[in-house]
This record gives structure tokens, C-alpha cells and sequence, in this order.
């Protein structure tokens, strides 16, 4: 394995993966000095950033080093990029809502933000970071890539006439009455 081949976009991914994983483990909220709460006591703003990180900053070692290939018809870097960003944007969010025991509107216990929630964010950030020198050495545009997603989400909601399927047509006029008059002659 030759490390000489990592760029610094893929040491930013490697580095922030395994930053992720360290901090997942560690106190994320704490009461009174006692440690609560993790990464995985919250699914959706704890664990799912954990997994996205640290597949991110695997998946980016393997490439590096020549030891797994990725498919060339799947857009890594698009993807690393958008994985690593909604990590961040997971995180920091938790870090913003906190953690309270407690019914709604009640005084409850408010729980102290810990030392992993705070590394966690700082490593979704540096992962992000190489994700996006990779996305942008690789040829992206984060202006183009919001231009194709604002035409692909108007196409999606445009309806059936966009995907190929054409309306129905309308449907017959119903016969006239027997007892009706004819119609004019012109």
C-alpha cells in the first residue's frame, strides 16, 4: 500500500471516518458529571451520521490504496459529498435540539452537551471538507449539481406527461335522448 497516492481530499475523509468513529463512542450528553447518552441513543441524529462517516471515510481508504475499486458508473464523489454533508447537518442539528427528560412544556432535566457530540460535528465537518476538495477535483459544480437536481425534482412532480405515459383521453359524450330534436343542418 502506498500512502504517497492519498491526496489530501482522501486523508480529510480517512481522517474525519475515523474521527466519527472514535467520537461516537464517547459521551454525547452527560447529567450532573455522569455520562448519558451516545451516538446511537439517537438513531437519526447519532447513529445514521456515524454510519454515513465512517462508510465514507472506509470506502475512501479502499479507494486510495488501491485495494477495492469503486463502480465508474456511480458518481462517488457526488455521493460522498452528499452522505458526509447530511452527516453534518444531522449532527449539528442534535447539537442545536439538545437532549431533555421530561413531558412536553415541563421544567424536565436538561442534560449538558458532551465532549463526542462536539467531536462528532468537528469530524462530519472535515469529512465534508474532503468530500467536497474531491467532488471539485473530480470535475464538480456544486451550481450545476443544485441546476440538475431543481430540473429532476420539477420533472418528478410534473406529473405522468413528463414520464412517458400520455392522459387518458376524455371520455365519449353521452348519446342523446331518443326523444330529442335533431340537430340543425348547416
Amino acid at each position: 500500500m502506498d500512502v504517497s497516492k492519498f491526496k489530501t481530499s482522501d486523508w480529510l475523509m480517512v481522517g474525519g471516518g475515523a474521527l466519527f468513529l472514535i467520537a461516537g463512542f464517547l459521551p454525547w450528553f452527560s447529567f450532573a458529571g455522569f455520562t448519558t447518552q451516545s451516538a446511537f441513543n439517537f438513531f437519526f441524529t447519532g447513529t445514521v451520521p456515524w454510519i454515513l462517516v465512517v462508510a465514507v471515510g472506509v470506502l475512501a481508504f479502499l479507494a486510495a490504496a488501491d485495494i477495492f475499486k469503486l463502480p465508474e458508473n456511480l458518481p462517488a464523489p457526488t455521493i460522498f459529498l452528499g452522505a458526509t454533508a447530511l452527516s453534518a447537518l444531522l449532527v449539528l442539528l442534535r447539537l442545536i435540539i439538545g437532549f431533555r427528560l421530561g413531558a412536553m412544556g415541563s421544567a424536565g432535566l436538561s442534560f449538558d452537551r458532551g465532549i463526542g457530540l462536539f467531536l462528532g460535528l468537528i469530524a462530519a465537518g472535515v469529512a465534508t471538507a474532503g468530500a467536497y476538495m474531491n467532488f471539485a477535483a473530480s470535475g464538480g459544480d456544486l451550481k450545476q449539481l443544485a441546476g440538475d437536481l431543481q430540473s429532476k425534482a420539477k420533472s418528478a412532480t410534473a406529473g405522468s406527461e413528463s414520464s412517458g405515459n400520455p392522459a387518458p383521453p376524455p371520455p365519449d359524450a353521452p348519446p342523446p335522448p331518443a326523444d330529442a330534436p335533431p340537430p340543425p343542418n348547416q
